[in-house]
């Protein structure tokens, strides 16, 4: 497969806090007891041999070197620690959500956005596919729907560029793709006229190595500004850098590839923090906050950065205020002996990692020592006071056949420090589990809930013909007291689990022929208050955002998901681009749901003039539900459908074509 598996995480940092690195000994490489940055390419560089000399004499019994000094007597401000950020982005002010970008996504925190293939400007509906942007008008009315313009997001047709998501602030659009070609996250800019039509601004590419994740969405929007993590990795065998990463513009083609300007560094070593976990795979963890205001044509991308040097396993989450990235080790060459002793529950079996807090405002580090690994970005989540995970309570180095014990983490935000500390056992609270080794979590808003089975597939039971159903269970976890945590039984397994505010929705396989879709009430006392089962369905998308819903204050409302009738599309392979329908649920007062159909994919809609030449395979799916409003859609392959609830179904009203030839354009902006 092409695409690396990585999460998210960039900003940059303008300091030089410089306390000597610990001293390292036989098989250790170095490591700094406070966040500090480095004090040049050349300490940088003294570091990457360090961790090779560490990483050879792990074999060859001879004593590492930790690199020199990097606080020099000539500069006698070096030790001084310094937490201010040169910001050379203005934050744009938050603003009320509004008509202009109504939120149609299923996202993980209120108020942060995340990349979609569809999102919505004004009456129009944007999406993303095959490398193209498609603008949708849906009118005052059902008979209003019309295709109202197409415009290529890449410049070339050989072009080996994959793009991903999109992003919406006003009216302009932000795609985010990894282009192969130039070694970078690109990032092209769109307006959207009065009347729907696509006007390109500019393009940016970012020095990276590709951020894609099978689960996570690389971008988030936040009060107006872009949010993106990206990764450097193999920083050992690349010969530490001959360049360190830039951010440039986009000028035009040409036939030896595109044409940008000469860009300027994000970062150089004197911005990277010092890492203070060993690892013999270093990699640089970026997070970048662009702000995406007014058009400002001719102009560089404008981002602040910060840069964290850690081992490469990695996963993050943002809040409102802060990205939270979380490192750890995921590298079974770093395994050793000790792996064997390690089984068990206790506090010394599960492998020292690193959570970092960054400033959204200011790009200012702050970290805590941890044990374990988050599952994903789903089990993390940050309150006023106190930051919460679902920890897997392992050494992933480790390659253990028992599944892994599960912690619930609560570790209070006043304890991050550019002096961390290791946060002790007590914040760690056990959790019943640990016997399945495929874990779906989500948090509510009071709770955690999570589901396990057996495997990390989510395939519709193997034998339909072995006569035992599948049942499962889920844990609701309280925030405020984890001890506490009830076991729910369920007649299904667990393959997904969604928030539908202080509630959840899970669904899962009874057997070989249904999907079950329950509700899970988390009132008084947690309970399931129903299950449907959709006969000859199964899921076909795995990502969050395939699910959505719109609820009401009385708690009434709808809920869509993606499904097929071919029982081989519930492994939910990211490389699926088979379109899915569309099934619908109502949601009534009481928790009960009822089953209203589907809104059904045509599989020989592609109009014939159409080819796709770009970005061929839809890595974050190609099917949703969307509800805005008081409006029922869904987004099947080519297709947006609308729908109606008529008398406990849903009804086709309209669908519209996106493959078609869309109306002729002026000149102005086209492609």
């Amino acid at each position: 497969m092409r695409r690396h598996w990585a999460a998210l995480g960039l900003m940059l940092l303008s300091a030089c806090a410089t306390p000597t690195p610990v001293a390292t000994t036989r098989g250790q490489a170095p490591t700094w007891p406070t966040l500090s940055q480095f004090s040049s390419d050349l300490e940088f560089q003294a570091y990457l041999d360090a961790v090779a000399r560490a990483d050879a004499s792990d074999h060859s019994n001879s004593k590492a070197t930790p690199p020199d000094d990097p606080c020099p007597p000539e500069q006698p401000d070096c030790n001084e620690a310094n937490e201010q950020v040169v910001v050379t982005g203005t934050r744009m002010a938050a603003r009320p959500a509004s008509a202009v970008n109504p939120a149609i996504t299923n996202v993980q925190t209120a108020g942060v956005d995340e990349g979609d293939i569809v999102k919505m400007i004004g009456r129009f509906l944007i999406v993303l596919q095959d490398g193209r942007l498609f603008s949708v008008d849906t009118g005052a009315t059902t008979a209003d729907m019309r295709l109202v313009d197409r415009a290529n997001v890449y410049r070339r047709r050989d072009a080996d560029v994959w793009y991903d998501e999109i992003l919406v602030h006003q009216n302009r659009i932000l795609v985010t793709g990894y282009n192969y070609e130039e070694n970078a996250t690109e990032f092209t800019v769109f307006s959207l006229t009065e009347d729907g039509r696509f006007i390109r601004e500019s393009a940016y590419f970012l020095s990276s190595n590709d951020y894609y994740d099978g689960d996570n969405y690389a971008t988030r929007l936040v009060d107006g500004n872009l949010v993106i993590y990206t990764p450097i990795f193999d920083l050992r065998y690349n010969g530490g850098r001959d360049q360190w990463p830039i951010v440039r513009r986009w000028l035009g083609e040409s036939e030896h590839g595109a044409r940008s300007t000469a860009g300027r560094p994000l970062f150089d070593a004197r911005d990277i923090y010092r890492p203070i976990q060993q690892t013999f795979d270093p990699a640089i963890h970026t997070i970048s906050v662009c702000p995406l205001g007014s058009s400002r044509a001719g102009d560089e991308l404008e981002c602040s950065n910060t840069a964290i040097l850690g081992p490469s396993g990695r996963e993050f989450y943002v809040s409102n205020d802060h990205v939270y990235l979380w490192l750890f080790y995921d590298d079974a060459d770093e395994a050793d002996a000790s792996c064997l002793t390690r089984k068990g529950q206790s506090f010394e079996s599960a492998a020292p990692s690193a959570l970092y807090q960054i400033s959204l405002s200011g790009g200012r580090a702050r970290a805590m020592f941890l044990r374990g690994a988050p599952n994903d970005q789903l089990g993390m989540q940050a309150t006023a006071n106190a930051f919460h995970a679902l920890t897997v309570w392992t050494d992933l180095r480790c390659d253990f056949q028992q599944a892994p014990p599960l912690r619930f983490l609560s570790a209070p935000l006043a304890g991050f420090s550019t002096t961390p500390f290791a946060l002790p056992e007590e914040n760690f609270t056990m959790l019943p589990g640990g016997d399945g080794r495929g874990i779906e979590n989500r948090f509510t808003a009071n709770h955690l809930i999570y589901g396990e089975r057996s495997s990390r597939s989510s395939y519709a039971y193997d034998d339909p013909d072995d006569s035992e159903p599948t049942t499962g269970r889920v844990v609701a976890v309280p925030n405020d007291n984890p001890a506490a945590a009830q076991v729910i039984e369920t007649t299904h397994n667990i393959i997904r689990v969604e928030s539908i505010g202080e509630d959840a929705v899970l669904t899962g396989y009874h057997g070989a022929n249904a999907l079950s879709i329950s509700v899970l009430d988390l009132g008084r006392a947690p309970t399931i208050s129903d299950t449907e089962r959709l006969d000859g369905r199964y899921e076909s998308e795995g990502r969050s955002h395939a699910f959505n819903a719109a609820i009401e204050a009385d708690g009434t409302g709808l809920l869509g998901l993606p499904t097929s009738q071919a029982r081989w599309r519930s492994g939910r392979w990211v490389w699926d681009s088979e379109s899915s329908d569309v099934s619908f649920l109502s949601l009534g007062r009481g928790g009960e749901l009822n089953t209203l159909g589907e809104l059904r994919t045509n599989k020989g809609a592609l109009h014939r003039a159409y080819r796709c030449e770009v970005s061929c395979i839809d890595w974050y799916g190609n099917t949703r539900p969307v509800f805005v409003g008081g409006r029922v859609f869904a987004l099947s392959g080519v297709e947006l459908i609308e729908g109606d609830v008529q008398d406990g179904r849903i009804i086709e009203l309209r669908r519209i074509n996106l493959s078609a030839p869309p109306p002729r354009r002026s000149k102005v902006g086209a492609d």
